[in-house]
C-alpha cells in the first residue's frame, strides 16, 4: 500500500485504500486524512473511498442514528419506521432483518455504538483495544494501522487457516493481525463511552427450527426460499442501470440468471468461463440453457496459458487478509474485465447457494438421533452405492460421528495434526466434525504442528465447558457460509477497480433463515440434487436446469497450470515469508508441487491457501505493513 503517516490527535496513521468506515472511542478531535465524518460533526464514525451509490445507507432521529453497509435494499420508509420503534422499544435487532445483506451500526445519543453482523459474514467488523481506545472498522488493516499494530502477525492463525479451514474454533475471531479480533458471522458488538470497552454476543444463529419429520416443515422452507431468493433478485434488478450474472450452467447461478431475467426488461448478459484445453464441462450446459430463451444473452469468456491458476500472482492487489482466490486471479481478472466490458453494474453471483442447498456429508451424523435406525439404513446404503463405498462403513461412519461430541473431536484433532493422511481427504473421510488433516499438515514446522495441537486441546476445554451446540451436519453447514461469505468478501474487493458491484443473493439474511430453518439431513437426498431449491424454483426455472447432477470440475485448469508455473513456484516458496514466521517448511511443499507437476493427487485448495497467504505477507512486508 501507498499511504503516508498522517496526524490524527496522538496517533500516527497510515490508512489502507478504502472504500472503509473506521471509529475512535473515544473520538479524535482530528481525523486522518482522507477520512471524513459519515455524519457532519460527529467524529466518532469516519469513512474513506468511493463507494457504490446505495453502499452506504443513513437514518437518522433525533436520539439515534444507524448506517448500513454493503446491500441494505429496504425502502427507505420502512427504515425511518424501525428505527423510530427501536427508540421506544430498544430493540435494535428488527433493523438487521431487511432486505439484503449488510453490517449495521447504531449510533445513539451519547455515544454508545452497537455493531451488528449479517448472518452469513459477508459484512464482518474488526476491532482492537489501543491503550484506553477501542477502534473498529471494516478492514482489518485500518485496525492495525490505527492500533499502530500492523508489524504483528499470529502466524497461528495463519497456519490454522491454511492447515484447518474446516476448524473455525481454532481461529474464533482471530486475524492475520495479532492484536485485531473479528465480529463473525450473527454476532454483535456494543461499545459503551463509559468504558470504550467492548461487549460482545451471538444475537442470530441461524439453524433449523423442526425436526426432520413431515412434509409440511420441507414445504413451508421452499416457499420462504421461493420467496426471499425472488425478492433478492427483483430489488436488486429494480434499482439497477445495469445487472448482469454468471450463467456456469451451475444450479445456482443458473437459476439466479432465469430470475434476473425474468425480472428484467431487457435481456440480460449472462457469462460462462471456459478453457478451451482444460474444459471444466459446464460451456455445455450453459450453451444448452441458453439457447432455449430469449431473455439471456450469453457470454462466453475463453481462458488461455496466460490466465491459467498461478500465474501473475503479484497481480492480486490489496487483500485485506489472506485469499486463496490469489492463485485464480489472473482468471478472475479475464472474467471481470469481460463482465465490465458493456459497463459499470451490479454483477450476481451463486456463491453460498452449495452451502446453504446442499449436505455436508456431516449430517450422516444427525441421522441417527433425528431419523432413527431406519432412515441412516436407508441413507447408508443409498450414499454407499452412490459413491461406490461399503455402505456398513457409512452407517458406522455416522453412528461413531453421532457419538462423538465436539471437544472429543478436538482432541482427536490435536493427535491427528501428528499423524495426518497422506492423501487428499475423501468423501468418507468428511462424514466426521471436519475432514482430518491431509498431507499439507506435514508442510508446517514442527514447532506449528505442536502449537496448532495445544490450540486444539485448549479449544476441546472451551467446547466441553460451552456445551453442546449444533450438530455436525448444521455447524460444516454453517462453516461452509461462512467460508463461502468470505470468498465472496474477497471477489467483491478484487471486482471493485473494475466498476463491477459483484453480490450473491443467497447470503442475503431472508435467504439464509430460510435455507437454515430446515435440518441440515432434510436436504440430503441421494437421488435428487438440492432438493430445497428444485422444490423452490419449480415452475420458475427450467427443468433442465434444476436437473442437472454434474458439476464443473476445474482440476485440469490446476493441473495444467502448476506445471506451466512450476519453476516460479518453486523460487516463491524459496523465499516464502512463512517460512521466516517458522509456519512452514519450504522443502516439503516443494515436494507436494512437484507431485502435483508430475500428475499425483494434489492438495490444491491447501496449496491455494498458503499461496494466498504468502502473496498476502509478501506484500505487507515489501510495503512495510507487517515484519
Amino acid at each position: 500500500m501507498s499511504t503516508a503517516p498522517v496526524s490524527a490527535g496522538k496517533l500516527a496513521l497510515r490508512l489502507p485504500p478504502g472504500p472503509a468506515i473506521a471509529g475512535l472511542w473515544p473520538p479524535e478531535s482530528e481525523l486522518p486524512a482522507p477520512a471524513s465524518e459519515v455524519w457532519p460533526a460527529e467524529p466518532r464514525l469516519w469513512s474513506w473511498g468511493a463507494w457504490y451509490d446505495g453502499e452506504l445507507r443513513t437514518v437518522a432521529c433525533p436520539q439515534a442514528r444507524i448506517l448500513a453497509v454493503g446491500q441494505c435494499l429496504a425502502d427507505p420508509g420502512r427504515m425511518r419506521a424501525d428505527l423510530a420503534r427501536s427508540v421506544r422499544d430498544g430493540d435494535w435487532e428488527r433493523t438487521t432483518r431487511w432486505p439484503g445483506a449488510y453490517l449495521l451500526l447504531v449510533l445513539e445519543n451519547g455515544g454508545r455504538l452497537t455493531a451488528y453482523t449479517d448472518l452469513a459474514g459477508q459484512f464482518p467488523l474488526y476491532y482492537a483495544r489501543h491503550g484506553d481506545r477501542t477502534i473498529v472498522s471494516t478492514l482489518a488493516t485500518a485496525v492495525a494501522a490505527l492500533a499502530g499494530r500492523r508489524e504483528d502477525i499470529d502466524a497461528l492463525a495463519l497456519a490454522a487457516h491454511i492447515v484447518c479451514p474446516g476448524v473455525p474454533e481454532l481461529t474464533s475471531d482471530r486475524t492475520a493481525f495479532a492484536a485485531v479480533r473479528r465480529l463473525g458471522p450473527g454476532e454483535a458488538l456494543r461499545i459503551d463511552p463509559a468504558t470504550n470497552t467492548p461487549t460482545r454476543w451471538t444475537y442470530a444463529s441461524p439453524g433449523p427450527d423442526g425436526d426432520m419429520d413431515g412434509d409440511a416443515s420441507f414445504d413451508e422452507s421452499a416457499g420462504l426460499l421461493r420467496a426471499s431468493l425472488t425478492q433478492a433478485v427483483a430489488l436488486r434488478t429494480r434499482g439497477a442501470s445495469r445487472i448482469t450474472s454468471d450463467f456456469s450452467g451451475g444450479m445456482d447461478s443458473t437459476s439466479l440468471a432465469f430470475l434476473t431475467a425474468d425480472a428484467a426488461r431487457t435481456p440480460l448478459d449472462a457469462f460462462v468461463y471456459h478453457h478451451p484445453t482444460a474444459p471444466a464441462g459446464d460451456l455445455e450446459h450453459a450453451l444448452r440453457y441458453a439457447a432455449d430463451t430469449t431473455a439471456i444473452r450469453l457470454h462466453v469468456t475463453r481462458g488461455s496459458d496466460a490466465t491459467l491458476p498461478y500465474a501473475d500472482l503479484k497481480a492480486r492487489g490489496t487483500a485485506d487478509q489472506p485469499d486463496p482466490a490469489t492463485a485464480a486471479v489472473a482468471r478472475l481478472r479475464l472474467r471481470l474485465a469481460d463482465i465490465a466490458s458493456g459497463g459499470y453494474g451490479v454483477h450476481l453471483t451463486g456463491e453460498g447457494g452449495d452451502a446453504l442447498l446442499g449436505a455436508p456429508p456431516a449430517h450422516l451424523g444427525e441421522v441417527p438421533g433425528a431419523g432413527g435406525p431406519r432412515r441412516l439404513a436407508q441413507d447408508a446404503m443409498a450414499f454407499g452405492r452412490l459413491r461406490r463405498v461399503s455402505p456398513a462403513r457409512v452407517a458406522h461412519l455416522a453412528l461413531r460421528l453421532a457419538r462423538t461430541p465436539l471437544d472429543r473431536a478436538l482432541r482427536d484433532l490435536a493427535a491427528q495434526l501428528e499423524r495426518p493422511l497422506p492423501r487428499p481427504p475423501q468423501w468418507l473421510d468428511a462424514i466426521a466434525w471436519w475432514p482430518p488433516p491431509g498431507v499439507e499438515a506435514t508442510w508446517l514446522t514442527a514447532r506449528a504442528r505442536r502449537d496448532l495441537a495445544e490450540l486444539a486441546a485448549e479449544r476441546a476445554a472451551h467446547a466441553r465447558r460451552d456445551g453442546p451446540g449444533p450438530g455436525p451436519g448444521t455447524r460444516a453447514a454453517l462453516c461452509e457460509l461462512r467460508n463461502s461469505a468470505a470468498v465472496h468478501r474477497q471477489l467483491a474487493d478484487m471486482a471493485r477497480p473494475f466498476g463491477v458491484w459483484a453480490q450473491a443473493p443467497f447470503l442475503d439474511g431472508d435467504v439464509v433463515r430460510a435455507c437454515m430453518s430446515l435440518p441440515v439431513p432434510r436436504k440430503a437426498d441421494p437421488f435428487t440434487v438440492k432438493p430445497l431449491l428444485r422444490a423452490a424454483l419449480a415452475g420458475a426455472v427450467p427443468d433442465a436446469v434444476l436437473n442437472r447432477r454434474t458439476k464443473g470440475d476445474y482440476a485440469a485448469e490446476g493441473y495444467l497450470g502448476v506445471r506451466r508455473a512450476a519453476t516460479d513456484l518453486r523460487a516463491r516458496l524459496a523465499r516464502s515469508p512463512l517460512a521466516d514466521l517458522g509456519v512452514v517448511e519450504p522443502t516439503r511443499i516443494v515436494a507436494a508441487l512437484d507431485g502435483a507437476v508430475n500428475g499425483l493427487a494434489a492438495p490444491f485448495p491447501a496449496l491455494d491457501r498458503l499461496l494466498g497467504t504468502d502473496v498476502w505477507l509478501e506484500r505487507c512486508l515489501v510495503s512495510g505493513e507487517a515484519r
